[in-house]
């Protein structure tokens, strides 16, 4: 088990990966407005590992959860 798994299946809807993206990244616009500049670097960091990943990752291609037990 992955601390952050990308590529488990509730991922998989696109929505669902915009949402996720665009939260960090507002999160770390936010912060950084505040002055905190270290939690603005991480999550501006986690929002572009999100949406480099959730681009190159086919989701279709993966198994279904389901198939795994």
């Amino acid at each position: 088990m992955k601390l952050l798994d990308l590529e488990h299946p509730f991922f998989a809807p696109v929505a669902t990966r915009v949402i996720v993206t665009a939260i960090c990244a507002g999160w770390g616009l936010f912060e950084l407005s505040s002055g905190a500049v270290f939690w603005a670097m991480f999550f501006l960091g986690l929002a572009l590992i999100c949406g480099w990943r959730f681009a190159t990752i086919d989701y279709s291609a993966l198994p279904d959860q389901k198939d795994k037990d």
